[in-house]
């Protein structure tokens, strides 16, 4: 009886591996939820509406008349004090970068360990997304020194987990150090300090951290160093801000650490720029016990300039003396150029996005009105509504200056000089007006970095152009006269207009309709022009050509560059290009780039900046996996398209029932009368009007055209670079193929394949063995059959959903497109598949590119085609 109602063993252990895939699939899908990027932006939004929520509430009883008496009562002292524990703070982190590098077995000169380590935490401390400002500050300079990219990935990944494990033991030592600890607290607190025994704990003596890179175990007075020099850094960085507090004891520095840590959390975790906000919410919120508010308030503002702004300014500045350096001498090694470049849109992008909101901050909270040096400049509009617009323009200016606009160049150098004349002018003095001189001096020499087209410049000729400077004066203007005419409020800012008694009368309106309408022809002057990319020349062909010749391992499909219809990207040594087209905001570069290994990630930088520059996306089709490293390195996303059928020529044989149908086809070309031939390029021979005859004969059959792009079509000019391969009859040409073969002798494709629609079947199949043994018997090592669309993909339930909808189409399109009837006919050669790729953005939807890979194609045409 047990035994017929006992449930079998097999029976129990599906239920537990369905629940098992259920769960898999559950946090597959929330983890691509929490991944994309809508999630991370209402996060981050919902999270800045709270800290501004919080610190409203914290800020109500501090006035701005007591924050400035905080700011005036703060000791020269303590200012130098923040100061020097920041710069120690930053030799703490260098020195952890240092040992990262030495775990490695990478050395670098102390001074380039702590150069590269300042810019890069500046960077992230000052503007935030650290992946996108310091870990690429991080890869500009070392990649320049040397370092390969799974290298600087280690360096990064090491310093940063160092970082972030003594940061939670930092916390938890803090903890245990308050008195009256309540005891919920000292779990925590043991929670936070335990990861610090497994990084102390003896350690294998060998580790794979990434795929290239091998680590031997440290020593442990490496890991003790690595964790003291953060402990120590994290030590610092809060007495940076303690130091700032009026009255604060040396015993409260264990809790207020612990709060300072937190924030710090918090802020990095939110997705805000730069932390704004939250850091100062969270602090604020739980140092009643250490200071006033308005005493807090102070010491965060001025921790922020010291601690972020500062070294932000330090690294501007430096770059700026950097290019006058470059331009004094003439000359400058194109690695730093090339740093330079990439850092001084981000950085000035940063001073102006604080500059910005500190005049913002200012006008909403200066409540002492200083006298005009001269009645005449008294008749000019109120400091505090020149102040608010000019810091309203800067921010806008702060986005496009990191997008490299040359109009927002032009912009931010004349609104500092104005802006800086304006306050010296109203007698403000040089305390006020040098930011905004700071900014100009270090923004003057970089100009060669904003160089990306603008509305403001290039289309000044439209009706928008117009109507935008039409627009700013008018509101200008306006606003100017709103403010003259509204008694009390020339003396706030003006948004003051759109408050109180005057909201709703003709003032208000008036303020608000010009407010509006600055902001509006602002952004439109300041926005992308989008440009074209330049048509290729003969002149550019001929350089493709050469480079072509020159390279010693290129894919066959690097000779599609001799077909003129794309546009061309050369690197900055001149020994690589790549070849791409333009669609809607994309540019789609055909296959890998091409040239010597040791010039691809200066090629793909190079054609990033060019995309960029005309305000497109770029996008790498059909790559081989040996360019897939420097694409990751270069912060591209991988997606497989495919794969491509390589004939292996030293193993190929007709023997064998496997190649019986391949026999056959070419036994009745035999038996028929149909000749092998090839014919070199440029032979006066070659019968062009008869090849002419066949093309145009097949494409009518197929009720196609011509393609372009990703295939080559039938133009003398074009062909005449290839030796043709054909079969000719007593009735003329049968069938006909261009031969590709690579500079080194290894590889040999077809491109452009046309048959006569009466020929016999399997005039195709007999043509590529033909080929095969013709290319087997010049010591070819592989015959390139093409790729097969969407082949090898996964469709389990954790891949992807694009992929897995690609994998769907493989599987469901067949009537369509002839995905696996594709793969079918080349398998009959017996080849190995290699996996072909597509590179993109992140902004970049794969198959979103690859439509329009279709659409420069023209029209695809399935296995039926070719046989």
């Amino acid at each position: 009886m047990s035994s017929a109602t006992t449930k079998p063993p097999e029976a129990g252990q599906s239920v537990r591996a369905a629940w098992r895939e259920t769960l898999r699939r559950m946090l597959a899908r929330l983890h691509y939820a929490l991944a994309s990027d809508a999630f991370r932006l209402s996060f981050a939004v919902a999270v800045f509406l709270g800290a501004l929520w919080l610190l409203r509430r914290e800020v109500q009883t501090a006035s701005p008349s007591a924050i400035q008496a905080a700011f005036r009562a703060t000791p020269p002292w303590a200012i130098g004090a923040a100061v020097a524990t920041t710069l120690l703070s930053y030799l703490c982190l260098a020195a952890s970068e240092q040992l990262a590098l030495g775990y490695l077995g990478r050395r670098l000169a102390a001074w380039r360990v702590i150069l590269v380590t300042f810019v890069s935490y500046a960077l992230s401390n000052g503007l935030g997304f650290s992946l996108a400002t310091g870990a690429a500050a991080r890869l500009r300079f070392y990649r320049a020194w040397g370092l390969g990219g799974s290298e600087i990935g280690a360096v990064t990944l090491l310093a940063g987990a160092a970082v972030t494990l003594s940061g939670a033991v930092a916390a938890g030592l803090a903890l245990l150090a308050i008195h009256d600890l309540p005891p919920p607290l000292y779990g925590l607190a043991v929670i936070l300090i335990a990861p610090a025994g497994l990084w102390i704990a003896r350690l294998p003596k060998k580790g794979r951290l990434l795929p290239a890179i091998e680590l031997a175990t440290p020593s442990l007075t490496t890991r003790l160093g690595a964790l003291g020099g953060g402990l120590l850094d994290w030590a610092l960085s809060g007495l940076a801000l303690f130091v700032l507090l009026p009255g604060a004891s040396a015993d409260q520095f264990a809790g207020f650490l612990a709060v300072f840590i937190l924030g710090s959390v918090v802020s990095a975790a939110s997705g805000v720029p730069g932390g704004v906000g939250v850091f100062e919410a969270v602090v604020l919120s739980l140092s009643h016990r250490f200071a006033l508010p308005h005493e807090t308030v102070a010491a965060l503002i001025l921790y922020r300039l010291i601690y972020a702004v500062g070294p932000l300014s330090l690294t501007a500045l430096g770059l700026g003396a950097y290019q006058l350096g470059r331009l004094a001498q003439g000359r400058a090694s194109a690695g730093l150029r090339s740093i330079t470049r990439a850092l001084a849109p981000p950085v000035v992008a940063g001073l102006a996005f604080w500059l910005g909101a500190g005049l913002l901050l200012a006008s909403a909270n200066l409540s002492v009105r200083l006298t005009p040096a001269s009645s005449f400049l008294a008749a000019f509009p109120s400091s505090h509504l020149v102040s608010s617009i000019l810091g309203v323009l800067l921010l806008l200016a702060a986005i496009s200056l990191w997008r490299r606009l040359e109009a927002a160049y032009v912009l931010t150098l004349l609104l500092v000089v104005g802006g800086a004349a304006f306050e010296l002018w109203k007698g403000l003095g040089l305390a006020s007006a040098a930011p905004l001189l700071l900014l100009g001096v270090a923004l003057a020499p970089c100009q060669f970095a904003f160089r990306r087209r603008s509305a403001a410049f290039h289309d000044v000729a439209s009706a928008p152009w117009f109507a935008a400077c039409g627009l700013a004066g008018a509101s200008a203007f306006t606003l100017a006269l709103t403010a003259r005419q509204a008694g009390d409020h020339t003396r706030q800012p003006w948004w003051a207009l759109l408050r109180g008694a005057d909201a709703a009368g003709p003032v208000g309106v008036a303020a608000g309709l010009a407010a509006l309408g600055l902001l509006v022809a602002a952004w439109r002057l300041l926005s992308p022009s989008r440009s074209r990319a330049a048509p290729s020349s003969p002149k550019d062909i001929a350089r493709a050509k050469a480079i072509i010749a020159a390279a010693k391992a290129v894919s066959c499909d690097a000779f599609l560059a001799l077909l003129g219809d794309k546009s061309f990207v050369f690197s900055p040594s001149g020994r690589s290009f790549v070849m791409h087209r333009p669609i809607g905001a994309h540019w789609i570069a055909m296959s890998d780039p091409v040239g010597p290994p040791d010039d691809r990630p200066a090629m793909i930088d190079a054609f990033v900046e060019a995309a960029a520059d005309s305000q497109a996306s770029p996008v790498f089709y059909a790559l081989d996996q040996d360019s897939v490293p420097d694409l990751i390195d270069a912060g591209f996303l991988i997606h497989k398209i495919g794969e491509s059928a390589l004939v292996d020529l030293a193993a190929f044989s007709l023997q064998g029932k496997a190649r019986e149908d391949l026999r056959h086809a070419v036994n009745h070309a035999q038996r028929t009368g149909l000749a092998f031939e090839i014919l070199e390029p440029n032979d006066p021979l070659t019968p062009w009007t008869e090849l002419k005859a066949v093309s145009d004969a097949w494409l009518a059959a197929h009720h196609g055209h011509e393609l372009s792009f990703t295939l080559g079509c039938f133009d003398p000019a074009y062909l005449l670079n290839f030796p043709i391969a054909m079969l000719r009859g007593p009735d003329g040409v049968s069938a006909f193929a261009n031969l590709v073969a690579t500079p080194d002798g290894r590889r040999l494709s077809v491109d452009l394949m046309r048959h006569r629609p009466s020929a016999q079947h399997g005039v195709m199949d007999a043509l590529f063995v033909s080929i095969i043994l013709w290319g087997q018997a010049r010591g070819f090592a592989e015959f390139d059959l093409g790729m097969a669309p969407l082949s090898g993909l996964e469709s389990h339930s954790v891949a992807p959903l694009s992929r897995r909808v690609e994998a769907w189409v493989y599987r469901s399109a067949e009537r369509v497109y002839g995905f696996q009837g594709l793969r079918a006919y080349k398998q009959k050669f017996g080849p190995h598949w290699r996996p072909v790729f597509l590179a993109t953005s992140a902004s970049v939807t794969p198959a979103v590119a690859l439509a329009e890979v279709g659409l420069l194609t023209q029209k695809g045409l399935d296995a039926k085609s070719i046989r």
